[in-house]
């Protein structure tokens, strides 16, 4: 009897330990709805994970590129002579006072002077889009006619240089004397 109490007392957490293993190896998914429960949650961590990872590489990325602009920036800076860095100073002190000359026009300006400039603006505004519209209603024979005069605006000091550089002298000279202004 003795010996049976030993097996017993010996046996009780040997034989838990033997239940607990075999459970922890066994199938967890033991009904259909545990199973697509634990499929669920396990794609909603790989999406999570997934998205989390993609937003740190952006995020890391972002901050990457910003620091490269930064060094570049300095360098150029560090590198640039007293003349460069003054020009670019210069500049920068434009473009501010510009924007501060604009901000401080409008808000010195009266009631009909800013209703004034608000109507050329959607004077121009409106321009834009109709010639959109128009653009879009128009024929292709028409968008190409106006492509062509397009092009030859766009072409015509090309082709006055082009034409002052391929003619003769005696035509240079005749030019220029028909575009000079009489001497009073």
């Amino acid at each position: 009897m003795q010996f049976i109490r030993k097996i017993a007392v010996m046996g009780l957490p040997l034989a838990t330990a033997l239940v607990s293993a075999t459970a922890a190896y066994a199938d967890p998914c033991l009904s259909l709805t545990s199973c697509a429960q634990q499929q669920l949650h396990q794609g909603v961590e790989n999406t999570r994970n997934a998205v989390k990872t993609d937003t740190n590489q952006f995020s890391s990325n972002l901050k990457n590129a910003r620091q490269s602009a930064q060094d570049q920036a300095r360098d150029r800076w560090n590198n640039a002579s007293e003349e460069t860095r003054k020009k670019w100073t210069t500049q920068r002190d434009k473009v501010t006072n510009a924007e501060q000359n604009a901000k401080d026009k409008w808000n010195n300006a009266n009631e009909e002077t800013r209703k004034k400039w608000e109507a050329q603006r959607d004077k121009v505004t409106n321009a834009e889009q109709n010639a959109k519209d128009k653009w879009n209603n128009a024929n292709e024979e028409t968008r190409k006619k106006w492509e062509a005069q397009r092009d030859s605006v766009t072409n015509a000091q090309q082709n006055a240089k082009d034409k002052w550089s391929n003619a003769q002298q005696n035509v240079k000279d005749a030019w220029k004397d028909a575009t000079s202004l009489p001497k009073l």
